[in-house]
């Protein structure tokens, strides 16, 4: 809801710039060049920093026929209905034109969506399904346009080698684009090498990369014409590249900082883009009134256009089966909920205008098309965009959360609702022990205790019933939901212990990355209900190329010394996931009809327990015949453990302002200078 706002600001700002008071406002003006060599970069990286590539290979059926299908049949539903449907209103818009607001009309504003998204906890899929279609739609629509554009701009001077050459200048920006990354991979793969444990600097290169990539499309598509490359498209690859292989590149320690950057750094820039978008109408020559009946015809054509181009092709898919059938729930929420933003506004002001290098261009193409109308071709497409947007903005966001509530698209599925309740089970206890402590500490008295006591059992009463009615409404799928919870329970607990680890510096990057993959995909696996209970030392890397090649580039990977921090991590990793999940096992969860069921943690645990043998076996065995060097390498791990205790007490003798800045960040500086003196033998 906050787009809304901001451009309901952004309105209130035109009228106030009439006044000779707040006259300065209309020095603020969104030009082509800030949007798309500043904000633009900025948006495209974000959104598409999350994306997983991998889920493309999952749901390519579904996406591809969403992306182009959809882009087809919305092409002929806006372009065709304007072009027929305008004259009845004395319009006779020329068909290029109709077709260059289908062009632009079509670049969706996936930030918004997507952050809605995560505040109601859409589905992983259905998130997914809307980034990678948005992803092929934006490109798409980008080189389209500017294909079009180029059309109109050289409509007069049109030959067989013309045609040819908008097809190869249309094929070129999509996969030039695609192929540029590689570029861009190799260049930023090279540069973070050098680059350890600097976390402002590693920031600060993502920042460059997203305007380098974008930069350096635009120069060489304007240096070499006969090789076009789609910014966008180069752009949102090479943020996929940052997220798919520079996390195993970039130091862990930076990932949580760079996404929070990352997501403020676009509300910022999104926030200005609409703030000002109200300041483009009282910049056009022409009353938005006159063109009312466009403005009425052109919004219920490209809502009806996105309600056919999402229904027929998953209609397709469902039918035939070709992928996992895509709920109507789902139709409803792709059809309804497509916001145009700011890539849209950034197209539309790329059409020449008055000083524009190409402005005779359009003037000329208005004669030839017998143009008369007393507004431009420019203003008539920036009133139907912006209307379509405000459209959007206005009626389409506000009733979003109705179309998701009918939709129950929010609604937990079975493993989270049994997380949810044994989550619940679990504090509510937890709390009890609490108070019981307490109050024999006397910080309560008996009255509060009572109370307290009173209420947080009520709540754990009616968490065991809910606990009751999820396994009695699914006793076939019992079994396998009690499983996929704990397994999902355990590896978080790798997660957590091994981050610890990473922490304390007792297992350097290289293999910390190497072991957290693996366990983020066993966590996807379980999530997807994948075959999942496999040995963490067997697992397969799958299909991610990204991972495969981030193993290649280091040296030495299945050295001696990397083999046995691996094991020795995996050692302690799964010692703690074992004594945790006996811990809870003394607690009653109620997953049966006996009250006790620790078989499921029985089985869970008897599974880290051949897990932990095997790998201390191992560790032993590396252990025996490389003494020497590996006697050394434990030494350095507890002389790093010790060292990394040593800063936390700094640390916090400074919080307490016992020592000076300057004396804790200079005994800062040294301890981390020891830890990481030795990073190129073990790292």
């Amino acid at each position: 809801m906050y787009t809304v706002m901001l451009v309901f600001i952004g309105i209130l700002l035109v009228p106030l710039s009439n006044t000779a008071l707040f006259g300065f406002i209309d020095d603020f003006r969104l030009t082509p060049n800030v949007l798309f060599f500043v904000f633009l970069p900025v948006l495209l990286f974000e959104w598409a920093y999350n994306i997983n590539y991998r889920n493309l290979l999952r749901n390519w059926k579904a996406i591809s026929s969403l992306a182009v299908l959809g882009l087809f049949i919305s092409s002929i539903v806006i372009a065709g209905s304007l072009y027929f449907i305008l004259p009845l209103v004395w319009l006779h818009i020329p068909f290029l034109v109709c077709f260059l607001f289908w062009a632009l009309i079509s670049a969706t504003d996936p930030v918004a969506v997507l952050a809605t998204f995560k505040k109601v906890w859409a589905p992983r899929r259905l998130t997914m399904l809307f980034e990678w279609e948005s992803l092929f739609n934006d490109g798409t629509s980008v080189a389209l346009f500017v294909v079009i554009l180029g059309v109109i701009l050289e409509w007069w001077v049109v030959s067989g080698v013309t045609y040819l050459q908008w097809w190869w200048e249309f094929i070129s920006m999509l996969f030039g684009g695609i192929i540029f990354w590689i570029f861009t991979w190799v260049l930023f793969s090279k540069v973070i090498g050098y680059i350890k444990n600097n976390e402002e600097v590693e920031i600060v290169l993502t920042i460059v990369l997203a305007h380098f990539t974008f930069i350096m499309a635009e120069v060489i598509t304007r240096y070499f014409p006969f090789l076009p490359i789609s910014w966008v498209i180069a752009t949102v690859v090479a943020s996929i590249i940052i997220w798919n292989y520079g996390r195993y590149k970039i130091t862990p320690k930076v990932e949580a900082h760079m996404q929070k950057f990352w997501e403020f750094f676009a509300f910022i820039s999104n926030s200005l883009v609409f703030i000002l978008m109200g300041l483009i109408l009282s910049s056009i020559e022409i009353a938005v009134s006159s063109l009312i009946f466009p403005i009425l015809v052109s919004i219920p054509v490209v809502v009806l256009a996105r309600l056919i181009s999402v229904y027929i092709p998953i209609w397709i898919i469902n039918f035939f089966s070709l992928e996992e059938k895509i709920p109507n729930s789902w139709q409803q929420l792709l059809s309804w909920w497509s916001l145009r933003g700011a890539l849209a506004i950034m197209m539309v002001l790329l059409i020449p205008w008055v000083w524009d290098p190409n402005y005779e261009n359009i003037l000329a193409f208005q004669q030839i098309v017998w143009w008369d109308y007393p507004f431009s071709i420019r203003d008539f497409l920036i009133v139907l965009t912006i209307s379509s947007i405000m459209f959007t903005l206005f009626i389409k966001a506000p009733t979003i959360w109705l179309v998701m509530k009918k939709a129950w698209i929010s609604r937990l599925n079975k493993l989270e609702e049994f997380e949810h309740v044994e989550g619940s089970i679990l504090a509510n206890m937890k709390i009890l022990e609490k108070l019981n402590t307490s109050y024999k500490k006397a910080y309560l008295t008996q009255s509060e205790y009572d109370e307290l006591t009173l209420r947080y059992s009520d709540r754990l009463k009616e968490a065991v019933k809910k606990m009751k009615r999820i396994l009695s409404k699914s006793k076939k799928e019992s079994d396998t939901l009690i499983r996929r919870a704990l397994s999902l329970h355990a590896l978080w607990i790798e997660k957590q212990y091994l981050k610890d680890l990473f922490l304390y510096n007792e297992i350097d990057e290289k293999n910390f990355k190497y072991i957290f993959r693996k366990i983020e995909k066993q966590m996807e696996r379980v999530e997807t209900d994948s075959p999942q209970l496999r040995k963490i030392s067997n697992i397969p890397d799958d299909y991610d190329i990204f991972s495969k090649f981030a193993i290649k580039m280091y040296k030495n990977s299945s050295s001696p010394v990397d083999m046995y921090i691996r094991n020795r991590a995996r050692v302690i990793i799964t010692r703690k996931v074992i004594k945790e999940l006996r811990q809870l096992s003394e607690i009653d969860f109620w997953f049966g009809k006996t009250g006790k069921d620790n078989e499921y943690f029985k089985e869970i645990i008897d599974l880290y327990a051949y897990f932990n043998r095997v790998s201390d076996e191992k560790r032993i065995q590396i252990l025996l015949k490389n003494r020497t060097t590996i006697m050394w390498l434990e030494s350095r791990l507890v002389n790093k453990s010790l060292l990394k205790l040593e800063e936390q007490v700094f640390k916090d003798l400074y919080k307490r302002e016992i020592i000076t800045p300057k004396l804790y960040i200079t005994c800062k500086e040294e301890i981390e200078e020891e830890i990481f003196s030795d990073v190129k033998v073990i790292g």
